[in-house]
């Protein structure tokens, strides 16, 4: 070799290894794949048998907006790429080679090629990608009819990127997530699949018959299926909501979510399914989504496991909790119990209690009101906060039973708090437009109806047809009292979209959404003093730490018998003492042996008995 062709030889092994050491993170850690099979095109590969292993190339054209199912497709054919690390890693335009196995999702029963054709790993064979170093371009929608896509060209187009044109929505709604949806023109009907994820969840539906729709075009069960990857696909424009540009600082917001059985996969017969099957996943997932909406007040339903809800303020730690302490009285089921989680920088606590303990409201899970004091950028107002979990179900003995139990609360509420700055928050389990039982009058009409007292803020989101609730419907909702009114920031009521950033959100966290309101606290103008009852007591500091301070007001004068016990009624203190009625008594107790959780604390005299919690820390 004479010394030119040595110097160009070696200057292009430099250039080799220069190029894999600037590439690596480009290559898939295994790459035994693109060795030991044939390359073929996207339409030769799509003829082979099920269970050959693939090598393909193609332009991206859906990354991860379906969280783990890719497409990709080349000029002669489209392929779904189920694996969530070539999803990830890849995005819209790219130029890829793939590898894996060939697989079907969903064909009909004992039906090959009526599922969805793509790359999918198995337990011995995974799939392998790398990004060719080419310019990103993403390819143009494919304009095909709707005849098209559902006779007998649509297993051609299936995993290609395609519009159709000249279709409108039978639906007139708003989107809701893992959900079909007909669209249809003279003289064929189709479906449109949104995905779980998408940022088109709880957008309304576009209207007019002249409708332009993008989407990659999938298959399940032998029936053709539009599947958008984002709110433009769909002709929908993202606007900015003015209430999102009024920071959080200025105002109180206050957001009510159910957990679904938080922390119990399953029910005491070991086999039933409650909750996500991991609950630590959905531990974590409910973390990350309370980290990221950031309210001042978390009024939630269906905690079922109290020592991992407690973690919860372990891993938030500007947030406080408080757990409902009564439980439903059939010892046979798993509790389902309300909290509040609150800010503690904003939120000074009060007092909490159970109400309405000698009905039969929602089989026993009664409300929980939280007393407190919000303060924000020097105004301080007084709320009385009552997050409810409602009677669950679609028959009419469940609407008989939520229509009278809204009714009990709300002449409750009337009696005792006619003036009192009133927060209600929880899973309604219905409508406050129309019941989901035979689409008859909301259950919370008394609400509804008396605008003079309440404003039913969540009602402008089901009047839009937004579900809070992935199996369809307003269900969780927020109505304030006339003094709270004034207050709100209009527009600044929303359901919350966790599934865009959690993976598999509705089966690894839950299936409601977390919808929020927000409260400008200098609109209030009253300020309100404590509630005047007959009763009262506190516990402050709550948490406490070593020492705490009970003060109670009694009705009557003479003896009144103090105790502090665990959640199973396990007594961890308690006291004697001489009070005068109407005068507040003072008693201080000693919790340095007591282990950290959430404890009753109880007041007991002639005329009667009140109760608080109290958070003990370490």
């Amino acid at each position: 070799m004479n010394n030119r062709f040595r110097i160009v030889f070696i200057a292009l092994l430099a250039s080799v290894s220069i190029c894999a050491a600037l590439l690596p993170s480009v290559l898939s850690a295994q790459t035994a794949p693109f060795t030991t099979a044939t390359f073929r095109t996207i339409s030769e590969a799509r003829k082979q048998p099920f269970g050959t292993l693939l090598y393909v190339a193609g332009r991206v054209t859906v990354a991860a907006e379906f969280g783990s199912q890719a497409h990709i497709q080349d000029g002669t054919g489209g392929l779904a790429v189920f694996d969530a690390a070539t999803a990830r890693g890849i995005a819209l335009g790219d130029s890829i080679e793939v590898s894996g196995p060939y697989a079907e999702f969903q064909p009909r029963t004992g039906v090959p090629g009526t599922g969805l054709g793509q790359i999918a790993g198995t337990s011995t064979s995974r799939v392998s990608f790398r990004i060719i170093p080419t310019a990103r371009i993403v390819p143009v929608a494919r304009e095909v009819s709707l005849s098209e896509l559902v006779g007998a060209s649509g297993e051609a187009l299936e995993g290609q990127l395609i519009r159709v044109s000249g279709v409108q929505f039978r639906d007139t709604t708003s989107f809701r997530s893992a959900t079909n949806y007909v669209i249809f023109d003279a003289t064929t009907t189709a479906q449109v699949r949104i995905t779980a994820g998408t940022n088109s969840i709880n957008q309304r539906i576009p209207r007019g018959s002249s409708l332009s729709l993008v989407g990659a075009l999938g298959q399940f069960q032998g029936t053709y299926q539009l599947l958008p990857r984002t709110a433009a696909d769909l002709g929908i424009t993202l606007s900015v909501n003015p209430a999102d540009t009024v920071a959080k600082t200025q105002t109180l917001d206050v957001t009510t979510w159910n957990l679904k059985w938080f922390g119990r996969p399953l029910d005491n017969d070991g086999v039933t399914r409650l909750g996500p099957a991991d609950s630590l996943l959905q531990f974590r997932n409910v973390v990350r989504v309370l980290d990221s909406i950031d309210a001042d007040v978390y009024a939630l339903q269906e905690v079922s496991n109290n020592a991992l809800f407690m973690r919860i303020a372990d891993s938030l730690p500007r947030y406080g909790a408080v757990i409902a302490t009564f439980a439903p009285p059939q010892p046979q089921f798993v509790p389902q119990r309300t909290a509040y989680l609150f800010k503690r920088s904003v939120i000074d606590t009060v007092r909490t209690e159970m109400i309405l303990t000698s009905s039969q409201f929602a089989a026993g899970r009664f409300p929980l009101r939280l007393e407190f004091d919000a303060t924000l950028q020097g105004v301080k107002r007084r709320f009385h906060a009552f997050v409810i979990h409602a009677k669950a179900g679609s028959t009419q003995r469940d609407y008989d039973l939520r229509t009278s139990d809204a009714r009990l609360l709300y002449d409750f509420l009337n009696t005792n708090y006619p003036t009192q700055n009133v927060i209600l928050a929880g899973d309604f389990n219905d409508s406050p437009t129309a019941s989901i039982f035979q689409n008859l009058p909301t259950p919370y009409l008394p609400f509804v109806q008396d605008t003079v007292r309440y404003t039913t803020v969540t009602a402008s989101l089901a009047r839009q047809g937004f579900s809070s609730f992935n199996s369809g419907g307003m269900i969780d909702n927020i109505v304030v009292s006339n003094e709270v009114t004034r207050s709100i920031l209009q527009g600044g009521e929303k359901i919350e979209s966790p599934f865009t950033y959690i993976t598999g959100y509705t089966t690894t966290t839950t299936d409601h959404f977390p919808v929020t309101a927000r409260f400008q606290l200098d609109r209030i103008t009253s300020v309100q003093a404590p509630q005047s009852v007959p009763q009262t007591m506190s516990i402050a500091p709550n948490p406490a730490f070593g020492v705490a301070t009970i003060r109670f007001t009694p009705k009557a004068s003479g003896e009144a018998l103090f105790t502090v016990s665990d959640v199973l009624g396990n007594t961890l203190w308690t006291a004697q003492a001489t009070v005068r009625g109407g005068e507040e008594f003072s008693h201080s107790i000693s919790l340095e042996n007591a282990a950290r959780g959430v404890y009753v604390c109880r007041a007991q005299e002639r005329s009667g008995a009140v109760q608080s919690m109290v958070f003990i820390v370490r």
